[in-house]
């Protein structure tokens, strides 16, 4: 409703507007009329005075010039001028019509105008402001968590490819929800069982304990026995903790990739411009050195996807001073190192650095989740790739592998 309004608006204005430039042609071509026949009438009368009678043909609004007659009768318009020798003559003339001309013209113009610009409006709301209307709500249902809301198939070049883009992006969360769903249930009935097989064991180390001291087993090798049987029920309970632990970590991303081949230029090509700009904002010396293009395996959106993920942790936990990609090769392999300076994180610590939910030391008053690195090594082995770390100088250097096609 907000953008009829606005059109309305728009068409009045350039009502008005014709109005107002038809009333100031209007008087201007009357003054400019009477000037001129004003002009004219009164320089025939200056000649006629001074004894010299001009021709009607010398001028533009007189039509006719002779002696007067009182008697005679006219239509047209006329001033009386007196000559030297007493007689009068008639001046007669007429304003000339040629402003109408003008305004149909003028009115001709306005009016293509606003048919024109009711024709853009229209296609406006049509190709554009209805399809947007249609759709306006769609980041909302999602937000909110519903994913089911239909999307109606839009072939407008302006919202074909946007629609098809949302419908996607709709699709992805319905089934990553589904998928979450699923994983979480499964986990849950796996905790559930675990839980319960581990009563078991739990029985019988509180039974071996009880007997031990109550004195029950009054023999050394009844009491080794017992001693045994809590050991062997100890170390059943650190499995059902692993395959715990476990359970709750694995997959949970739920990262998914798809086999293909990518020539590295097109990556970097989007890292650059990605980042050429974020670093000059931070006055960051950014580099990337020279390299040759090769063909490689995996999926290009998810290997972007690592070097963003490189580059940000690379922005976060330098000092700013220097971000650099460089290039080598090892047997089928590229490698891709992204390298920045100010790195305080000790070597100790480089194990665990690509853990879930892990955060170093240097991660203080750093906002963060601890799953950048965790992320990038799940999807270069999913790439059939790797990534490794280290600090060499200060510098910290994070390497990335991908296999040659």
């Amino acid at each position: 409703m907000k953008g009829k309004g606005i059109f309305i608006w728009i068409i009045l204005l350039e009502l008005l507007l014709c109005l107002f430039s038809y009333i100031f042609l209007l008087r201007n071509k009357e003054d400019y009329a009477d000037r001129e026949y004003k002009v004219e009438t009164g320089r025939a009368a200056i000649r006629i005075r001074s004894g010299d009678i001009p021709s009607p043909s010398e001028y533009h609004t007189v039509t006719e010039i002779k002696p007067f007659d009182p008697e005679e009768n006219g239509n047209s318009d006329y001033m009386v001028a007196k000559a030297k020798d007493g007689t009068l003559y008639k001046i007669a003339y007429e304003i000339p019509e040629n402003k109408w001309r003008a305004i149909l013209i003028l009115n001709i113009s306005w009016g293509v105008m606003i048919l024109v610009t009711i024709l853009i409006l229209i296609y406006i709301e049509r190709t554009i402001l209805k399809p947007f209307r249609d759709v306006s709500e769609l980041p909302n249902e999602l937000a909110k968590g519903n994913l089911s809301i239909p999307l109606k198939e839009e072939k407008n070049r302006y919202f074909g490819r946007f629609l098809w883009g949302m419908d996607m992006l709709r699709e992805r969360l319905e089934t990553e929800k589904a998928d979450r769903l699923s994983l979480e249930q499964e986990k849950k009935t796996l905790i559930l069982t675990m839980s319960h097989d581990i009563k078991t064991p739990l029985s019988a180390i509180k039974l071996y304990n009880r007997a031990l001291s109550d004195h029950i087993y009054d023999s050394e090798e009844k009491q080794m026995e017992a001693y045994a049987g809590i050991e062997k029920n100890t170390r059943e309970l650190e499995e059902y903790i692993d395959r715990i632990r476990d359970a709750a970590r694995e997959d949970f991303l739920q990262i998914k990739v798809n086999d293909g081949e990518w020539y590295l230029s097109e990556v970097m090509e989007k890292t650059e411009s990605l980042y050429r700009e974020k670093a000059k904002e931070k006055r960051t010396e950014f580099v990337v050195e020279p390299y040759s293009d090769v063909l490689l395996k995996g999926d290009p959106e998810r290997a972007l996807e690592v070097l963003q993920n490189l580059l940000e942790n690379a922005i976060k936990y330098g000092d700013g001073q220097l971000l650099r990609i460089s290039f080598s090769d090892e047997e089928d392999c590229r490698l891709v190192t992204v390298e920045n300076t100010g790195c305080t994180l000790p070597e100790r610590e480089m194990l665990n650095i690509f853990d879930s939910f892990y955060r170093g030391s240097n991660s203080e008053n750093v906002k963060g989740s601890g799953l950048g690195l965790y992320i990038c090594r799940q999807l270069m082995r999913a790439m059939d790739g790797e990534v490794y770390a280290g600090v060499e100088s200060g510098r910290f250097l994070v390497t990335a592998v991908f296999r040659k096609k």
